[in-house]
């Protein structure tokens, strides 16, 4: 007699046949994620010599004089600088430096005329350096070994260290995937049959591994109860990770936040261009947020910019909450506040994004858990993997296989 097609042998299909071939990807994904999850601790811990310092009997440099003097050695325009709320470490600064380039690819029916007045273009890189904000010395390049190495981790976890245009699409339909294999994995980890729902001894095999039974068995209940246990953290990873690869989720995603992009804020041009000293703009900062934490100063992008003042704290279980405030560059007058715990969900949700995504968002505590969770996702490709090569396949009793092995010797 055929077996009726059920609803759960359709979604058990479905769940193989859509695993299989993310499989490689996730993979990847999964361990590039799981190594990138600790890179600001084992950066820090690798790196301590290349910006640590001693601060003893020293005040800190006018900032207007400390920005001239990195600006004039490395011969770049000051974007942004980040001040840690650790007094000994240095500070880091980052500097757009301009490049002289020549306009590179095919000209189509273009007239000699035109291609005689081809013109240099204007290229920019960023770089970022370590600066001691007590002597000024640059204390060497903010592209280490190690954050290098993490660099190329992201690269490869984002891209798989293809084009971007190439690589996102693959990894973003991953994730896509991995979400989908996450809902059908929690249809098939429920027990088989409704009825038995009252049964407690019905969901037991979904909470635990049985360890005295043969590869397959185990495997099977690794996949199943490993993937239960990290569950939330990796459905959170999978849901957010398209953010990153597709506009259209981006979007899609910000709207069902109910959060509406806002115009950046404006200074108003005084009849002397001359901007405020950044003295000034830290201590209006303080003024609004008078925490101690790590801040970012952004610089002004034109002459109607503003200077945008970030600033978050760190800590084992401390929010990854960034605050932001705003101020005209030629007054140092508040222009706009943002408060992390002042915007709705919606939007909290949304700034948070990135935090959420690589467990961040509670501090070292939640990295951890991401951290365990991460491991466990690297792990579920290669399971599902072994229940998809071993499926039709029986594994002979013992009695069987013990029989087999004295005919062999004999």
């Amino acid at each position: 007699m055929k077996k009726k097609y059920t609803f759960r042998k359709l979604i058990n299909d479905l769940h193989l046949w859509v695993g299989l071939p993310s499989a490689i990807v996730l993979f990847v994904m999964c361990l590039t994620g799981t190594i990138y999850a600790f890179r600001i601790d084992i950066t820090h811990f690798l790196d301590t010599d290349k910006f640590t310092m001693t601060t003893e009997n020293k005040r800190l440099m006018p900032m207007a004089v400390l920005m001239a003097k990195v600006e004039t050695e490395i011969k770049g325009k000051i974007s942004n600088i980040q001040i840690p709320e650790n007094t000994s470490e240095a500070w880091t600064v980052a500097l757009n430096i301009p490049e002289k380039g020549v306009a590179e690819g095919k000209v189509k029916e273009e007239s000699a005329s035109k291609m005689s007045r081809k013109k240099e273009e204007r290229k920019v890189k960023s770089v970022s350096y370590f600066v001691n904000p007590y002597t000024g010395k640059i204390l060497g390049d903010a592209q280490t070994s190690s954050s290098a190495f993490f660099a190329t981790t992201l690269k490869l976890h984002r891209w798989l260290l293809m084009d971007k245009s190439i690589g996102g699409v693959i990894t973003g339909t991953a994730a896509v995937m991995m979400i989908f294999l996450q809902i059908s994995g929690l249809i098939l980890w429920f027990p088989a049959k409704i009825k038995s729902w009252k049964k407690s001894g019905s969901w037991t095999p979904g909470f635990k591994v049985k360890t005295d039974a043969r590869f397959k068995r185990v495997n099977f209940d690794m996949h199943k109860t490993l993937g239960f246990y990290a569950f939330v953290f990796v459905t959170i990873m999978a849901l957010t990770g398209p953010y990153f690869a597709f506009d259209w989720y981006k979007e899609g995603f910000t709207k069902l936040m109910g959060v509406t992009k806002k115009e950046n804020p404006v200074s108003a041009i005084p009849g002397k261009n001359t901007p405020v000293d950044l003295e000034t703009v830290l201590a209006n900062a303080g003024k609004v947020y008078s925490y101690t934490g790590n801040i970012r100063i952004n610089m002004p992008s034109d002459s109607v910019g503003t200077f945008t003042v970030l600033k978050s704290q760190s800590g084992f279980l401390t929010l990854a909450a960034v605050d932001r405030v705003y101020f005209d560059q030629y007054t140092g007058v508040l222009v706009r506040l943002e408060k992390y715990s002042d915007k709705p969900l919606g939007e909290k949700i949304t700034s948070s994004v990135k935090f959420i995504h690589t467990g961040e968002l509670f501090g070292t505590f939640s990295k951890i858990l991401y951290f365990l969770a991460c491991l466990v996702a690297t792990s579920l490709p290669i399971s599902g993997f072994f229940i998809w090569f071993n499926k039709g396949k029986k594994e002979p009793k013992k009695g069987k296989l013990r029989t087999k092995v004295l005919v062999d010797q004999l």
